[in-house]
């Protein structure tokens, strides 16, 4: 089992605008692929400063099979939305991490 995990540093201003965006575009928008399952969104704890707000969004996939699939088939979909929506004001990268236990 795998964790796509994508970490963004959030403006203040659009701060609140995000997080509604990820509730109700982006999760379900992962999760209707059918590769992921579990969303959860983290606030990274003492991240707050001049800059903004980090956060990470993680889902659970599978395999690296299924997540190499899903990238190709959607990730500048996944990219384009969120810079159409928040510009520069939200930056963004991903990583992938692996259950152990």
């Amino acid at each position: 089992m795998l964790i796509f995990n994508t970490t963004y540093k959030v403006s203040a201003k659009v701060n609140d605008k995000w997080i509604n965006w990820t509730k109700e575009s982006q999760i379900p928008f992962m999760l209707e692929s059918g590769s992921f399952s579990k969303a959860q969104i983290s606030k990274i704890v003492g991240s707050e400063d001049e800059e903004g707000i980090s956060y990470s969004v993680q889902f659970h996939i599978a395999d690296m099979k299924t997540l190499m699939t899903w990238h190709k088939n959607n990730a500048s979909a996944f990219q384009n939305s969120c810079s159409a929506a928040f510009g520069n004001e939200v930056s963004f990268f991903s990583t992938v991490l692996e259950l152990i236990d």
